[in-house]
């Protein structure tokens, strides 16, 4: 008799859509470590999520630092390149001081999840828990830091900017783009009526961000002021083109929320254009209710896994007597 290998047949699998598969498990396991922590996550939670069986899970990755790691490279690698170029490409310094934080902003707008994460990650820093930091830093936010610092400086030097201090400015600019994302269930909460969470909170915040640190670092107030609002403009007239590159919405559409919430890479057919919020080819109208769909999707699948163990159980204890009776 022909045996085949536990790991030959992973290798089979892996071969046959190996990067959906991965992509399928980090976009799982990123929702995870965001709710529940490194920690607290757990890797039957994620496989199950991602529609993968345990032993692939560990095939991609071989344990759950592994892949914590993976998920903070897959934001930090593109976040780097965009903000890379951004800095480098012709232009004062304020244009491109106000396009990385443009930048900076659409990065952690299309993932929320990542400023819940990177937060812990800094907070477990702090009690020495922090496997990854360093390597973070290195790879990552130093090479960022580096040229958003000359940034400041050089619009210092040729008078366009204030006498600021960058080491001090930078970490108060990065505050007001983030601290936004981390706080969004408090405003949920306690300011429900203002809309601070509807379609046009992104567009609206992003002006606001703008606004805020141009008024804050440009000697002309007013032309500072200007030339962001002008910055935010520009990103909302590309959004159809953004749009219009996401993948396809899925044919397979979970139970629970409606469809037009639940599985749409952009709105509705002949529903007007709205900036949302998007997680994967999966389009929400904001990123409370894509966390509330996320989590309600996510109560259904452990109450049908209860379900089935349920069933398990119940098929074991008769087994002894085959067909009710006992031995």
């Amino acid at each position: 008799m022909k045996v085949t290998s536990h790991t030959n047949e992973l290798r089979r699998g892996s071969r046959r859509q190996p990067e959906a598969r991965r992509n399928a498990i980090l976009k799982a396991a990123l929702v995870e470590f965001a709710r529940e922590g490194l920690a607290g996550a757990r890797m039957d939670a994620i496989a199950e999520a991602a529609e993968v069986n345990k032993a692939l899970l560990y095939y991609y990755f071989r344990d759950k630092e592994t892949l914590y790691g993976a998920i903070l490279d897959r934001f930090f690698e593109p976040l780097v390149k965009r903000i890379i170029a951004v800095c480098d490409q012709p232009g004062s310094a304020g244009e491109r001081f106000l396009t990385y934080a443009r930048t900076h902003f659409d990065a952690v707008a299309e993932s929320p999840y990542y400023a819940h994460i990177f937060m812990s990650e800094l907070m477990s820093a702090g009690r020495g828990g922090s496997p990854h930091l360093d390597r973070i830093f290195a790879r990552y936010m130093q090479p960022i830091g580096m040229r958003v610092l000359a940034l400041v400086r050089e619009g210092v030097t040729n008078g366009e900017f204030r006498t600021v201090d960058p080491n001090q400015f930078i970490p108060s600019a990065i505050g007001s783009i983030v601290h936004w994302f981390l706080t969004a269930p408090l405003r949920q909460k306690f300011a429900p009526e203002m809309g601070m969470s509807g379609p046009r909170a992104i567009p609206q915040r992003r002006a606001a961000t703008l606004d805020f640190i141009a008024a804050a670092l440009f000697v002309d107030r007013e032309k500072g002021t200007a030339l962001a609002a002008s910055i935010a403009a520009a990103a909302e007239s590309e959004r159809p083109a953004r749009r219009a590159t996401q993948p396809k919405p899925r044919k397979k559409i979970g139970e629970g929320p409606p469809p037009y919430i639940a599985s749409l890479s952009e709105p509705p057919p002949g529903a007007p254009p709205r900036p949302g919020y998007v997680y994967g080819n999966r389009w929400f109208p904001d990123f409370e209710t894509g966390a509330a769909v996320l989590e309600a999707e996510k109560a259904e699948r452990e109450r049908r896994k209860a379900k089935r163990l349920r069933a398990q159980q119940r098929f074991a204890r008769r087994r002894p007597g085959e067909g009710g009776g006992r031995a």
